[in-house]
């Protein structure tokens, strides 16, 4: 809001010219003259400034985690704002609103008088009508006196076509306080951290007195400033019989009592919430272009309820920082989603948003790049033999192997520690994560069809078609796996993962997740007996940390390298996916706490 009341210092060294009667009588006329000037037939309120409403992104259980905004404005009812606080408003700004007719000739020839003698506007003279249509009409700070007039002329019309306490509720929804808090809801939570509606005599006396000028007045910057302004407040009000001498006396000598500032963004679940903006600008529904869509989040007064669930949220974050707590660990990440709906409760994308602001566990979506998930893909491959009419009693050789391509390529397969064990199934080798036999059926298969059948069960990533993605070299995210082995918690149904449960417009409009019809990636027997195998990787086989007392099923992974551990399992309810490794780069993990870090060690034990 403009500042008003502030004179420039005359040339002889702020001496003041003595005003004559013929400039008294002057400023009388510059006054009548704005009135007269406006027309008395009703005018189109046009250029009116849309209202940038903040956002709030909560968990499931309602609890906020962020407010985005490029103004910190939310709209409040006039029957919610307090008594003392229209009255203190009143007092500081227009102690006639609720007489006049959007202009008071009185205020206007008084500033009319100040601007001659400073030769320029340095008193504007407005209404708390004048004002809102300044805040909302005009956007251009320069004083004229056509402009004046316009000014005026808006006033009126406003007063013509809203009831006083309308205009009162747009005011206060749309005036400056402050420390980017606009209109009185924003302002009560930034300064006091309550609500308008729980706003206090001197908290509301203090507020008003800063409508003036915020920065001036500011309580944190300059409290002598602010207290002396908000006494002058109590002083108006009682004076107006607002309140009595007495309480107005008690009042001006009581602390600001105003709250550290907030952050100007504070979120809770940063990397959640990363992925929440995400998919939100994601959504043609909130517009047709990203730009539309960007703008509804930031100035669209959203209520995106998400979900998070703060438990669960809580355990994934407990559970890393247990296992991973020195100086030089590495990373993690994990996704835990609700097979039945895609809901994603938990995300950790990393370890500092301060430091680090890419999501690990989105992999390339989160600004990173994805991570080769090991053995932990063979699942899919085996999902995919069985899709093809084969069983997991097919037996192949386990031993090392090198395959030539027609092009004279050639593709080397060894098992850790270069074992071989003969012949074996495809259960036996996917509890055991043998990758000889798996890279036999890779070929036996052909990578087109694994490749395919991963995308199906909810793989994201664009991933080639050659046949050393059955071992998993081909680059995912935390949330594809996820993604896919909730598809076989799920009895073979792939769903769309979501971080939203529903949005709801300004309008009061509510929008839910776009869920297409699920597709059967894989049929109910094929989810039923990769998961029993997947059992007993837990039971018996690479995954025995990862054992939780009850039936549950997982698979490890571990890139030749050791830079990407992976453990991924699930319960009927619940599937979490654990990545461990160095965001920098390929970086060996064969020492960490004196271990090497395989998918059965620190994953599992997160996961």
């Amino acid at each position: 809001m403009q500042e008003i009341g502030r004179r420039r210092p005359a040339g002889n060294g702020g001496a003041r010219a003595p005003l004559s009667p013929g400039r008294v009588v002057a400023g009388v006329a510059a006054a009548a003259l704005i009135v007269t000037s406006c027309s008395l037939e009703p005018i189109a309120l046009v250029g009116e400034k849309p209202l940038q409403l903040r956002s709030t992104i909560t968990a499931a259980d309602g609890t906020r985690l962020a407010r985005l905004y490029r103004e910190n404005r939310a709209l409040t009812a006039i029957e919610d704002v307090p008594p003392r606080l229209i009255e203190a408003v009143l007092a500081a700004e227009d102690s006639r609103f609720y007489t006049h007719e959007g202009y008071d000739l009185r205020s206007i020839a008084r500033a009319a008088i100040v601007n001659l003698r400073a030769g320029e506007f340095a008193q504007g003279g407005s209404t708390i009508t004048q004002q809102y249509v300044k805040n909302t009409y005009f956007t251009d700070p320069a004083q004229t006196l056509k402009r004046k007039a316009r000014e005026l002329r808006l006033a009126m019309e406003v007063e013509r076509r809203y009831s006083k306490d309308e205009i009162l509720e747009r005011y206060l929804n749309t005036v400056y306080f402050g420390e980017g808090a606009y209109g009185i809801e924003a302002a009560a939570e930034t300064f006091f951290g309550t609500s308008a509606s729980g706003l206090t005599l001197n908290q509301s006396a203090l507020l008003a007195g800063l409508i003036k000028s915020p920065a001036n007045y500011d309580p944190r910057e300059h409290p002598s400033a602010a207290a002396t302004r908000r006494n002058y407040v109590l002083e108006r009000m009682a004076a107006l019989a607002d309140i009595s001498e007495a309480r107005a006396a008690r009042s001006a000598v009581a602390p600001l009592d105003v709250t550290p500032a907030p952050p100007r963004y504070a979120l809770r679940e940063p990397y959640f919430v990363e992925a929440v903006t995400r998919e939100v600008t994601s959504d043609v529904r909130l517009g047709t272009t990203e730009a539309r869509r960007e703008r509804t989040l930031w100035e669209g007064g959203l209520r995106v309820n998400t979900t998070l669930v703060p438990r669960l949220q809580r355990a994934a974050e407990n559970a890393v920082d247990s296992v991973l707590n020195q100086s030089g660990d590495p990373a993690a990440a994990v996704v835990a989603i609700r097979p039945r709906t895609g809901h994603i409760v938990a995300m950790v994308g990393g370890r500092d948003w301060s430091l680090s602001q890419v999501n690990l566990a989105l992999g390339v979506e989160g600004g990173g790049s994805g991570r080769q998930p090991g053995s932990s893909f063979k699942p899919i491959v085996a999902a995919t033999a069985l899709e093809s009419g084969l069983t997991l009693d097919e037996t192949y050789e386990s031993g090392p192997a090198r395959f030539t391509f027609p092009d004279d390529s050639t593709w080397t397969v060894n098992n850790a520690e270069g074992i071989s064990y003969g012949p074996m199934t495809l259960h036996d080798a996917l509890v055991h994560s043998v990758n000889g036999v798996y890279a036999r059926l890779a070929i036996d298969l052909g990578a087109g069809q694994i490749a395919s059948q991963a995308e199906l069960m909810g793989v994201g990533a664009d991933l080639p078609a050659y046949p050393s993605i059955a071992l998993g070299s081909a680059e995912v995210s935390v949330l594809d796996m996820a993604a896919a082995y909730a598809t076989l918690a799920n009895r073979g149904t792939a769903v769309e993962p979501t971080t939203i449960r529903s949005i709801k417009l300004a309008t009061g409009e509510v929008f839910t997740p776009d869920q297409e019809i699920a597709p059967q990636a894989v049929a109910p027997g094929t989810a039923y007996l990769v998961t029993k195998a997947l059992q007993d990787v837990i039971r018996d086989g690479t995954g025995r940390a990862a054992y939780i007392g009850r039936p549950a099923a997982g698979k490890t992974g571990t890139t030749n390298d050791y830079a990407d551990a992976w453990f991924v399992g699930y319960t009927p309810n619940l599937v979490a996916a654990v990545w461990v490794g160095y965001p920098e780069g390929r970086i060996p993990m064969t020492s960490v706490h004196g271990v090497r870090v395989l998918g059965g060690t620190f994953p599992a034990s997160i996961w």
